[in-house]
């Protein structure tokens, strides 16, 4: 028997010829032409038009950075715009957020909402206006409409195993329509490990299995927020104007894995909150606000750059773009060392 006769959902380990393969290519071209398939649009034009104008569903992206650099901040607009940046784009919310809890998850939207200080929201001795509680108020309201229209948010906080996350995902997804579905997952290495798991960075590397292995059958796009190690922190990381401020892939916590299995990764720097006061090899000046995000893998690039700038309104938790600020060496080029001329001082004969 001819098994390529048989239906595709009968075939041994799902074998299709490449004709048709070539096919559903071509349909999916189609429809994103015709507008049925939209990207998923993040709030900065420069990072939409590093790829093919967003996120495509199907897909991943990992953010790593140090403590503080706004990695959270950074998911957390993606997410608190996500529907003001997809209008017309049906689609639910799953958050694994194993870092923070719930009342700290939400504390953050109340200051992007109010421009409160952080402590100030949550402080005991400090008493904010009604206009701020109301305004707070508003914001569940506008949560709360979305989800009586179909657009759902929805968040675990307790750690699971990678094979209990990946049964959370199918069942959101199932449970809530069939519609794609945006998952987030803060801190990789956070996830409870069962008794075959007893190293975090095999979790790592089985979740990254996991997350391919869905997302090549769903309609899903993943944000993982990872760590980065402490070996970007040694002293000579820290030289001013040098490349070794710059992050690379093995900076990441499960670099490797992360890189296979993403199609887009990038780092979030902010140098000043390591004293480097000139960055990378243009000699970047640098503020506390600045963040450097750079691009250490794009599978989709549409175009070369690796670095892009932003500044943090941090009482608003909120990120914008900024134009590449004018660096003390902005050719990049190494300094030229000089040297005496030994012939400088000879007399001629």
């Amino acid at each position: 028997m001819n098994i390529l006769t048989l239906p595709l959902n009968e075939r041994p380990f799902g074998i299709r010829t490449y004709d048709e393969i070539l096919q559903e290519g071509l349909q999916y071209v189609k429809d994103r032409q015709a507008g049925k398939i939209k990207s998923f649009m993040l709030p900065w034009k420069g990072f939409n038009d590093l790829g093919i104008g967003g996120l495509e569903w199907g897909s991943m992206l990992t953010i790593g950075a140090r403590p503080g650099a706004g990695k959270t901040m950074f998911v957390s607009q993606i997410l608190r715009e996500s529907k003001v940046n997809n209008p017309f784009q049906d689609f639910n919310i799953l958050e694994f957020q194993f870092e923070m809890g719930a009342k700290q998850t939400s504390t953050r939207d109340f200051v992007a909402q109010t421009g409160l200080d952080y402590n100030q929201v949550l402080s005991t001795t400090k008493q904010i206006d009604d206009f701020a509680i109301r305004q707070m108020e508003r914001y569940i309201d506008e949560v709360k409409t979305l989800r009586l229209l179909g657009t759902h948010r929805t968040q675990i906080n307790n750690p699971v195993t990678v094979k209990q996350m990946e049964e959370a995902i199918k069942v959101v997804y199932e449970g809530l329509g069939g519609k794609p579905l945006v998952v987030t997952i803060d801190h990789s290495w956070l996830i409870k490990q069962d008794f075959k798991e007893r190293e975090k960075l095999n979790t790592l590397y089985n979740t990254v299995e996991m997350l391919m292995n869905v997302k090549n059958k769903l309609p899903i796009i993943v944000l993982m927020i990872s760590q980065l190690n402490r070996s970007i922190d040694e002293p000579n990381r820290k030289l001013p104007g040098t490349l070794g401020n710059y992050p690379t892939s093995s900076d990441i916590f499960g670099g490797d894995a992360l890189q296979q299995g993403s199609d887009m990764v990038v780092v979030l720097n902010r140098p000043f909150k390591s004293d480097i006061l000139s960055y990378g090899n243009k000699e970047y000046p640098t503020t506390s606000d600045d963040i450097f995000v750079h691009i250490l893998k794009n599978r989709n690039a549409n175009d070369n750059r690796n670095l892009l700038f932003m500044k943090a309104d941090f009482p608003k938790q909120t990120a914008y773009e900024v134009p590449e600020p004018q660096g003390a060496n902005p050719t990049g080029a190494p300094p030229v060392r000089r040297t005496a001329n030994r012939f400088q001082n000879q007399q001629t004969p």
